[in-house]
């Protein structure tokens, strides 16, 4: 009997993971939960020990004699969800470093990876780890799958889909797996790393946030709503952004303290996940259904230009968006610095162009000398005013 061996997608972060390797003893690899992470290493490195912190008998083999393990695997290993451990952080401090002097020794500038970690939590966020971690592991971001390594062209199914790999390589239904995946993402993340004991709560949260993807949070709705005070807000939205589930866009200004002073914009990693936790049963209610429409395609170009960002290293704001409030007030989607100036763009989930898109980028000073761009599902073309680029052409806003 003949059996279908599963497809591996090659990652555009497999090139950062080349270019990080001889740099640094640790290599980090994080993001949310069935991004890829496992499968990636696991062919990227497969001459490499594995080991999963998550399952309880390996984690009581590792906490029983934590610098004995490390140092059994001296010669390289994979740690899966190692935040499990966080204190064999500092294990891996102390032979870090004697890696990188024994690379010294023989005029190496630094020492090349041995230690492959992996997390679905931002580590960074935790003090108990990331003093260790500090100029001895390369830190890069896994996400879901960008548009291209989708291979999907139609936007309202690649909106409804999302880029969790399980849902293109296994074909598993989308309505299936984020099912599971937000039962898993409670019960693994939320009550046992946060400690978080209403997941119901929690998963109405969820939703709620979903309805606010490409707008400013409302604390006083969202709290009046739950029975929650704005502290404990705080924290919730603290836990969907360091497990790589939500993230935030800052208004553009010239001075960073307003930037971050100013309410900023909640978005989703992945769409398929937002589109489910809306309620969205298919790719033709989101075409039907203008609400939905433009809301998640919005949020499908700001998270594509994230993952752009992390795949080539980048970990600074890529994007802003634009608000001017007052008597004349109004906003451009999206701004990009680039290296000789603005880029302003607009966002539209509509097929045909409208050159009345421009409008609002016309009516600030600052951006009257702005390359002008709207990203919309129709053809890419030049057009009065500036570029009309089709959503499977992002590449073309980071051109100079």
């Amino acid at each position: 009997m003949s059996t279908q061996r599963r497809v591996y997608v090659h990652r555009e972060t497999e090139n950062l993971i080349a270019r990080q390797i001889p740099n640094y003893p640790i290599l980090s690899i994080v993001g949310p939960r069935q991004s890829g992470k496992t499968e990636l290493i696991r062919n990227y490195f497969p001459h490499l020990k594995h080991y999963d912190f998550e399952d309880l008998p390996t984690r009581a083999l590792v906490e029983k004699d934590i610098t004995g393990f490390v140092r059994a695997n001296i010669e390289g290993a994979i740690f899966d969800e190692f935040q499990f451990v966080p204190e064999i952080t500092q294990v891996l401090k102390v032979v870090a470093d004697e890696l990188i002097w024994d690379a010294h020794q023989r005029g190496e500038n630094t020492a090349h990876a041995r230690f492959i970690i992996t997390g679905s939590h931002n580590y960074l966020l935790d003090d108990r780890i990331k003093e260790g971690m500090v100029g001895r592991v390369a830190n890069i971001k896994l996400l879901p799958f960008n548009i291209a390594e989708t291979s999907l062209n139609d936007p309202f199914s690649l909106m409804y889909k999302g880029g969790y790999p399980a849902i293109h390589t296994n074909k598993t239904a989308p309505h299936l797996f984020f099912i599971n995946y937000i039962e898993n993402y409670l019960n693994r993340e939320v009550r046992t790393i946060h400690g978080i004991e209403d997941l119901s709560k929690f998963q109405e949260f969820m939703e709620i946030c979903a309805s606010f993807a490409g707008n400013f949070f409302d604390y006083d709705t969202v709290g009046s709503a739950l029975g929650l005070k704005k502290e404990i807000l705080d924290q919730w939205l603290m836990v969907l952004f360091s497990s790589y589930i939500i993230f935030f866009a800052r208004p553009y200004h010239k001075s960073l303290i307003k930037q971050m002073a100013k309410n900023h914009k909640l978005y989703f990693y992945d769409t398929g996940l937002c589109a489910s936790l809306m309620g969205v049963k298919s790719p033709e209610h989101i075409q039907l259904n203008g609400k939905f429409r433009g809301k998640l395609f919005e949020n499908l170009i700001f998270s594509e230009l994230w993952k752009k960002n992390f795949s080539q290293g980048h970990y600074l704001q890529p994007a802003y968006f634009w608000n001017i409030t007052g008597k004349h007030a109004h906003e451009v989607d999206m701004i990009i610095e680039g290296m000789v100036g603005l880029k302003a763009v607009e966002i539209k989930s509509s097929s045909k162009f409208d050159p009345r898109w421009f409008a609002n980028m016309q009516k600030h000073e600052m951006l009257r000398e702005a390359e002008k761009f709207v990203v919309y599902t129709g053809p890419t073309q030049d057009v009065e005013g500036g570029r009309a680029i089709n959503f499977c052409d992002l590449h073309l806003l980071f051109l100079e």
